[in-house]
């Protein structure tokens, strides 16, 4: 029995020693120049690496599988058996799920690439989508896909990181992207979305059948495929047209600075901020003390019945007393507030915590709950840094979910100017194929913990919604994001 668990520990080390070589061959890919032969023989290298570490896969599960068999033998319990399989099977959907995400974000990288108008920030997307296409490429090769049914989509990747990573290059030398480039990387979008929608469908039915195993069906081999790679069609499919080459509400979770700045006021007891919590749910039932919180921000936590018996989790800082974050369940049934009413509530609520001037710049509605982003404005300027984050039930009107954390962290007094760029100017830059919806200046927050005032334009396009981010003073493209419509609401990437 030791034996055998030596080999698995060997097959285990193998396997992560290919993973960790193909991570590096990604990086090298990025920091190298690429030609059009260097990048032929580098796919004939990757091929046969990724036959070596699917090789590898399988024979992992094979290996599991002989385990469950020789445990019998040697009077192992079926509950150990049962973990080695368990455990197999957590690590091929973990890397299903990666898999899943590099390619989500990969599509949206590119598609963002084609709706950019400055060369400086295409380069930052065409790098980041190169870093995506290595991630998937990784993931494909630790699943136990039959060779046969991969080839194709291991090299699709390959090439797209290497072709993203040289059109960076070129952009980074001063020069722009010619018709043919921006054509391969339209068929590349598409060759992308088709697999995404696969990988998709394939996830709903991970999480609708929960019998399904990963692991058993890559044990059902028919000639040289397997029943898992079978279930994903879209691997060796004639509709996804593999493009022939030369060679990611918004800003939600904007935590700028590193330290908290926007706290204000004396220190307060665990008595006065029971207080605070029982003057904002006046309609509570019970309010009990739950303990305390250190860390960045320091809490009094308390657990909070409302008046339809909804259980909330409210947490309130012990500088200033100011409601921090609530987080709970809203009431099941007939709902019986609109949207525009639990905007009123949300708005009113900020404002009773000290959120001034505050405007609903984002929300959405899941079940019976409806989710706002509350920005503050100065000067006219939407503060995106200074974001709100409201959950309100639309069965009992309450404020079932609540987060000051991005508020009370980079809120501060800021002298800003409004630049000279003015939203018509921003508006023509964008390209002519979108719809203007709405234009408005903002502060956007950006990499590099930078604060920048932009020309926010808000465009669609054959049913897709972009926000193009201009700065005011210079007009050079900052940011372009893409609203994903998901099954768990809509999302900016």
């Amino acid at each position: 029995m030791s034996d055998i668990l030596e080999a698995k520990k060997k097959s285990d080390k193998l396997r992560e020693q290919e993973i960790e070589n193909s991570v590096l061959k990604s990086e090298n890919t990025e920091n190298s120049s690429k030609t059009h032969k260097i990048s032929q023989k580098k796919d004939k290298k990757i091929s046969k690496q990724n036959k070596i570490i699917t090789g590898l896969s399988i024979a992992t599960a094979l290996l599991a599988v002989s385990t469950i068999g020789f445990g019998i033998g040697f009077a192992i319990t079926d509950s150990k058996a049962m973990e080695y399989k368990t455990n197999l099977e957590n690590v091929y959907q973990s890397n299903f799920y990666s898999l899943l995400d590099s390619v989500n974000n990969l599509e949206t990288k590119v598609s963002k690439t084609l709706n950019a108008t400055s060369s400086s920030y295409q380069r930052k997307i065409l790098l980041e989508a190169s870093k995506n296409a290595s991630e998937a490429e990784i993931a494909v090769s630790s699943l136990p896909f039959s060779q046969s049914d991969i080839d194709e989509t291991v090299k699709m990747v390959n090439q797209i990181s290497g072709y993203t990573s040289t059109l960076a290059d070129k952009l980074a030398n001063g020069e722009s992207l010619t018709s043919e480039e921006i054509s391969s990387l339209e068929e590349i979008e598409q060759s992308v979305s088709s697999l995404k929608y696969q990988l998709n469908e394939f996830a709903k039915k991970l999480q609708s059948d929960k019998g399904y195993s990963i692991l058993d069906a890559s044990m059902d081999i028919d000639t040289n495929s397997n029943d898992f790679s079978r279930s994903l069609s879209s691997l060796k499919d004639n509709d996804v047209e593999y493009p022939t080459m030369i060679y990611d509400g918004p800003f939600s979770d904007s935590v700028v600075n590193s330290t908290v700045k926007g706290l204000s006021g004396d220190k307060v007891t665990k008595t006065e901020a029971m207080q605070n919590v029982e003057k904002y749910f006046k309609s509570a039932t019970n309010v009990e003390y739950e303990g305390e919180t250190k860390g960045r921000f320091e809490t009094y936590n308390f657990r909070v019945t409302g008046s339809n018996d909804e259980m909330l989790y409210v947490q309130v800082t012990k500088i200033g007393g100011h409601i921090l974050t609530i987080s709970g369940a809203g009431a099941d049934g007939e709902t019986t507030v609109d949207l525009a009413s639990a905007k009123t509530l949300a708005l009113d609520f900020a404002s009773q915590n000290g959120i001034e001037d505050g405007e609903v710049v984002w929300s959405d509605s899941i079940d019976k709950d409806v989710y706002l982003n509350i920005a503050p404005k100065s000067q006219g300027i939407v503060l995106y840094p200074d974001l709100v984050k409201v959950k309100v039930n639309l069965v009992s009107g309450s404020i079932v979910g609540y987060d000051a954390t991005s508020y009370f962290t980079n809120h501060t007094d800021r002298t800003l100017s409004a630049g000279t760029l003015t939203l018509k100017e921003a508006e023509a830059k964008v390209p002519e194929k979108f719809t203007i919806v709405s234009s408005r200046l903002v502060l956007s927050p950006l990499d590099y913990n930078r604060e920048v005032v932009c020309v926010e334009v808000e465009g669609k396009n054959g049913g897709n919604t972009y926000y193009f981010y201009f700065n005011a003073q210079s007009g050079t493209m900052e940011n372009v994001l893409k609203v994903i419509e998901t099954d768990n609401g809509n999302l900016l990437m």
